[in-house]
């Protein structure tokens, strides 16, 4: 990505962009304190179909800052004289964080210059405490106190990839001219709702997308968008605020679906008498991947070898009996996996029926890894797929057919040899491992229980004062009716309607003397009567005084962003968990 320089009209000084491809512009505008090359993943794969251009915004890259002072309506501005001295007629424009600010105001007040507009992590109507930090930090940067590390730890978490792509945007961060940096976040913070009471004039196709663990630019703001805009969409992906680097694939693949999206013409009003076919209404996938959640599934781990003999392995639950005679299984694959190929060609595949005591190896199959399979036991099975050790069943199977099914292939295969134990299977529903005969065994025990309700709701979970400063999760001891009992109290304490879910953890305190059982529920909407609803960011953690509740909401954390434990996407490096019935 080389970047070229361009003297815009008065007063807005010098443009630095990065421009490749043909065909339709797409221009991309970063958010503050990053440049032009943050679009790098996107800018490659793009501009194979369109002619992309990645602006540096005012201050940022070697484009000339805005005067002290700017604000939103300032860079919208900028931004059409960019626009008209680029000659670049009218373009689908995506933005991100600050960046989808500005696109959003240029699409309320510019709409002849959009075909279409994309707004990643970006914010709208902040509440009034998320208000109140965000211009304490502007005062903050503007009077010379940067402070990287706060911002970092907010958007990225432990995975490699997160960690490749932190020290990417620390170095921008710390490159970046800080008059200009000053400048731009200030009108970041000033302008969450400049241009609101213009939404819903917004008609060319809106895309709204954040990540699920974003507790700035919220799924909550992403939908608000989508729903006031007359041609809105929103997609809500794992991960945090900066998706465009860790999530990379994920956005380009909706980006790419929204540029295909079909365009509204500006001559096309309401009281026309001409029929226009209404568009089905878009489908919240976290609201689709919870629904899917609800149904009870067991965990498997598929697994192979490629053409080389290399063994491979995802964690699955998309698993099914086909038939009995001839005996077949089926399992689902997506198209973008890495191992699509090596699946499609070979010659079968295992599925291993995971036991209760192997949530790890769950975890192992699901994460990115050098290698897999030097964490378990294994064996190569009669038909050749490597089998675990362990596990409630096994399944040696030859491959019977493929059939492609949208944006996956079903991989049918015909069990050759099997085999079962009396090790109870491990399950898995709304979130949560289900183990019935462990948690039957706990329950059993009775004495000194105490019990805890883990309340989710949109990635969020309800946290309460703990009496001491701290935070910590709604709890009481159970007593003679027995914890069912118990967690329906809890739950009618906090004035919410949730749903007694599954067993999530049962543990040991030892310092207390006691066992605690936590359970997973799943929260309807409401304000409750105590605590609120906070994401699981790290400084949230650090709140949680109660040492074992931490470490528990700390993998709740990490399991919540990868989703369901359906399907690994990516490769040894990096990649994603998704909750949809699916496969890798």
């Amino acid at each position: 990505m080389t970047s070229t320089t361009l003297q815009l009209s008065e007063p807005y000084g010098s443009l630095s962009y990065r421009a490749a491809g043909s065909g339709e512009p797409l221009v991309l505008i970063h958010g503050v304190g990053m440049q032009s090359a943050a679009w790098a993943p996107q800018f490659e794969a793009l501009s194979k179909t369109h002619r992309v251009l990645a602006l540096d915004m005012p201050g940022h890259g070697g484009s000339s800052p805005l005067p002290e002072g700017a604000v939103l309506p300032d860079y919208v501005a900028w931004l059409k004289a960019a626009l008209t001295t680029l000659n670049t007629g009218p373009v689908n424009l995506a933005g991100h964080s600050m960046g989808a600010l500005i696109a959003g105001g240029f699409a309320c007040t510019h709409p002849e210059m959009l075909r279409r507009v994309a707004l990643i992590n970006g914010v709208f109507k902040r509440s009034q405490q998320a208000s109140e930090a965000v211009l304490a930090r502007s005062a903050e940067i503007k009077a010379g106190k940067v402070d990287l590390e706060t911002p970092l730890t907010r958007w990225f978490g432990v995975s490699h990839v997160e960690q490749h792509a932190r020290e990417q945007v620390r170095d921008w961060l710390s490159a970046v001219d800080r008059s200009g940096y000053a400048t731009a976040y200030g009108a970041f913070a000033r302008s969450d709702a400049t241009y609101a009471d213009q939404w819903g004039q917004i008609t060319c196709p809106l895309l709204a997308l954040t990540g699920d663990a974003d507790p700035n630019s919220t799924p909550a703001m992403s939908r608000a968008m989508a729903e006031m805009a007359q041609n809105g969409e929103v997609e809500i992906l794992p991960g945090r605020h900066m998706v465009n680097l860790t999530a990379a694939d994920a956005v380009t693949d909706s980006l790419t679906r929204w540029l295909h999206r079909p365009e509204t013409t500006s001559d096309e009003t309401p009281d026309q008498t001409k029929e226009i076919p209404m568009a089905p209404t878009p489908l919240d996938p976290r609201a689709l991947r919870d629904a899917f959640g609800t149904f009870m599934t067991g965990v498997t781990v598929v697994t192979s070898h490629d053409s080389d003999g290399t063994p491979l392995g995802f964690t699955a639950n998309s698993f099914s009996s086909v038939s009995l005679d001839p005996p077949l299984v089926l399992v689902c694959l997506a198209n973008s996996s890495r191992n699509y190929e090596a699946l499609t060609q070979a010659s079968g595949f295992a599925v291993n029926i995971l036991a209760e005591d192997q949530k790890e190896i769950s975890n192992t199959f699901a994460r990115p890894s050098e290698d897999r399979f030097a964490a378990v036991d294994w064996q190569v099975g009669p038909h050749g797929s490597p089998l675990l050790s362990g596990v409630s069943a096994w399944f040696d199977c030859s491959m019977h057919k493929t059939v492609e099914a949208g944006d996956h292939v079903i991989l049918i295969g015909k069990v050759e040899a099997f085999d079962t134990s009396t090790a109870p299977g491990l399950g898995y529903a709304r979130g949560a491992y289900v183990t019935p005969a462990a948690e039957a065994e706990a329950l059993a025990q009775g004495a000194n229980l105490v019990v805890s309700a883990l309340i989710e709701r949109a990635g969020e979970v309800l946290l309460v004062d703990d009496g001491n400063g701290g935070l910590t999760l709604p709890q009481k001891p159970v007593g003679r009716a027995g914890a069912s009992v118990a967690l329906g109290e809890l739950i009618a304490t906090c004035g919410l309607e949730a749903d007694p879910g599954f067993i999530y953890s049962v543990f040991e305190d030892g310092a207390r003397e006691h066992q605690h059982i936590s359970f997973l529920c799943q929260a309807a909407d409401g304000t409750p009567k105590r605590g609120c609803f906070t994401p699981l960011s790290a400084s949230t953690m650090m709140e949680v005084t109660d040492p074992a509740l931490r470490i528990m909401l700390e993998r709740f954390a990490s399991e919540s962003r990868m989703g369901n434990y359906g399907v690994f996407y990516g490769n040894q490096i990096s990649g994603d968990v998704r909750k949809i019935v699916s496969g890798s």
